[in-house]
């Protein structure tokens, strides 16, 4: 009895190893998906239903959960997808030096990745169309034609690149065309 007794303690204890083995396990596990499903639900309340426009407060907790999931699992292959995400967010909540921010750091930690350049050009772009900064915007225009000389927004980085450095507004750039296109238009007739 007092062996039966023994082997029963030795029975309950390994029970109990195992299971406290099991809980630490989840918990490691659980922290990412804790945060991935903080992210679809939050995503999925981002959009205002009535006014159809970005509720602020939900993107500036879907943002810190997109560089939060960014900064423990750089890894992870969503880590490039959400950093980029945290950019488009910032841009679209007129946040623009915080999304120029992080744009760079997508190109510094994941400059292999297909949307590289164009974090690049959202860069200029940003610069260029929202800062007004005509130094910066020019640099990484001149940057990006550099190195994507091949990228489908080359063409739109030379064009820009080319208003800045004529010192065109939109406006005067649009007579402009405007212009050529009736000249195109007179001389086919």
């Amino acid at each position: 009895m007092n062996l039966n007794f023994k082997n029963k303690m030795k029975n309950k204890i390994a029970l109990i190893c195992l299971f406290l083995v099991s809980i630490l396990l989840f918990a490691c596990q659980s922290g990412k998906e804790k945060l991935e499903q903080n992210i679809l639900s939050n995503e999925q309340k981002l959009m205002n239903d009535t006014t159809k426009m970005v509720n602020p407060a939900v993107a500036e907790e879907v943002m810190k959960s997109y560089k939060e999931f960014a900064e423990k699992y750089p890894d992870d292959t969503l880590a490039a997808t959400y950093l980029f995400k945290a950019a488009d967010l910032s841009t679209g909540i007129r946040k623009f030096k915080d999304a120029i921010a992080l744009y760079e750091e997508f190109g510094k930690k994941y400059p292999s990745h297909p949307k590289a350049p164009v974090s690049l050009f959202l860069r200029a772009f940003i610069y260029d169309t929202n800062l007004r900064d005509v130094q910066n915007a020019k640099m990484l225009y001149s940057e990006f034609i550099q190195k994507y000389p091949t990228h489908q927004l080359t063409p739109s980085a030379q064009a820009s690149l080319n208003q800045l450095n004529m010192g065109l507004t939109d406006e005067q750039l649009i007579k402009l065309f405007e212009a050529k296109q009736d000249s195109l238009a007179r001389a086919s007739q």
